[in-house]
């Protein structure tokens, strides 16, 4: 609504998908974003006054919405074509993504996380083996140096 009013705006994001829409605000140059512990009297007025006196974010915002005015294929082009284009052929099935034939295994690559910690299993016991050999090897030295000294 802001872009096609080609006004600035000032952004308090709360839930949902304001805070990406606000930083997509901030990013474009035709927003600032506040968040509810920032917000005062003063930072407010002075959000404002900065919307306000400082052209570069009317300049974003009137470019933006010329933009969306310009638009090369219109909304109502593009729905009524694709209406058009699914009467004609009623099934899609060479549009559909491979993802949907896929099984629950597959879906959550859960065959790909089996192998993976079977793998970081064997690592993992195959450093204890080492530890533990090296660990036993050690005292043995340590144990056969004490009788030597002991003799």
């Amino acid at each position: 609504e802001a872009i096609r009013g080609g006004v600035p705006i000032i952004s308090i994001p709360l839930f949902g998908d304001q805070p990406k829409n606000a930083r997509l605000a901030e990013h474009h140059g035709f927003g600032l974003i506040f968040h509810r512990a920032e917000l005062s009297v003063n930072t407010l007025s002075e959000a404002i006054q900065e919307a306000v006196t400082n052209p570069k974010f009317a300049q974003s915002a009137k470019r933006l919405s010329r933009m969306l005015e310009l638009q090369p294929v219109s909304p109502v082009h593009l729905l009524v074509k694709w209406s058009e284009f699914t009467a004609e052929f009623k099934t899609l099935e060479n549009l559909e993504p491979a993802g949907n034939k896929l099984n629950f295994f597959q879906y959550h690559s859960l065959d790909v996380i089996a192998f993976l910690a079977t793998v970081l299993i064997l690592i993992l016991l195959v450093i204890i083996k080492v530890v533990l050999w090296l660990w036993r090897f050690v005292f043995t030295m340590i144990s056969k140096l004490r009788k030597q000294k002991v003799a």
